[in-house]
């Protein structure tokens, strides 16, 4: 199964770095280019035993995946180039935050898309990730696809229109936890634990806390609830958050990371398809 990425990032190395360690996959031929960066496809190539195509359109031609995964700002001039480049037979799949299926039906009209939002946690196999389809997908290359990113982690099947709420919150989820944890570390260094046991400390918390929610299967209000004893440290703890407006940070953090993501894609649809602008 031949599949090539089109953009170098993170999310793109996250995804390869999963494939390539996976036990369950088949064998993959993994290709990656991007549009200037050799260096980083070098380092690919060297680190994952992956080929690089660089303006090989060949290349592209045989490949049975795309992986669309360049930056949004990218779109409009990679997405022309990309396009003559595609087999009828080949799968799109967008990994690109903000860019829905009608932008991507636009930009490659009668090809099977599948829209896709892991998160960098499919580095170590850990990803959430959520796919909608357009409806030129098979149930075989559904069920292949969901293999490839079950491979990396959990994955639900949504509507296009749910995907700028799922890049809030899982997409751009593990930034939340890592900088929860960077806070969480800080406050314990300024009570006056150690950096080394303070680190180790809030990292074990963590884990443990999210082994109770899944080990239990209890809701996270009831297991909070059950340790908030009246007049008890948690309790103070908790309270003093909830004054200095965590609940509303949250809340409005989520919902300012899904308004982006719309703007984001909006900016792109602007340009590409006036005729919709909003």
């Amino acid at each position: 199964m031949k599949i090539v990425f089109f953009g170098a990032g993170s999310m793109a190395e996250a995804l390869i770095s999963g494939w390539v360690h996976s036990p369950t996959l088949p064998p993959l031929s993994l290709y990656v280019t991007n549009k200037s960066d050799h260096a980083t496809l070098k380092r690919l190539e060297a680190t994952y035993d992956t080929g690089c195509v660089v303006d090989h359109p060949e290349s592209v031609e045989t490949a049975d995946y795309v992986v669309l995964a360049m930056k949004p700002k990218d779109v409009k001039d990679a997405f022309p180039a990309i396009q003559p480049q595609i087999s009828a037979h080949t799968t799109v799949i967008s990994v690109i935050a903000g860019i829905d299926l009608e932008l991507l039906e636009a930009a490659f009209p009668g090809q099977a898309i599948i829209r896709a939002m892991p998160n960098t946690s499919a580095t170590i196999g850990k990803s959430a990730t959520v796919l909608s389809t357009n409806n030129l997908v098979s149930a075989n290359t559904l069920e292949f696809v969901t293999q490839l990113f079950e491979a990396i982690g959990t994955v639900a099947v949504m509507p296009d229109d749910q995907m700028h709420a799922v890049t809030a919150v899982s997409g751009s989820g593990p930034a939340y936890v890592y900088y929860v944890t960077e806070l969480l570390q800080q406050a314990a260094k300024e009570q006056g634990l150690p950096d080394e046991d303070a680190e180790a400390l809030v990292l074990q918390t963590l884990e443990g806390a999210v082994a109770m929610l899944r080990e239990t299967n209890e809701k996270p209000a009831t297991l909070r609830q059950r340790v908030t004893s009246p007049g008890g440290t948690t309790e103070a703890g908790l309270r003093k958050m909830k004054q200095q407006g965590m609940e509303t940070a949250i809340s409005e953090g989520i919902a300012a990371a899904a308004t982006q993501s719309h703007i984001l894609g909006q900016a792109v649809k602007d340009v590409m398809l006036p005729s919709r602008k909003s």
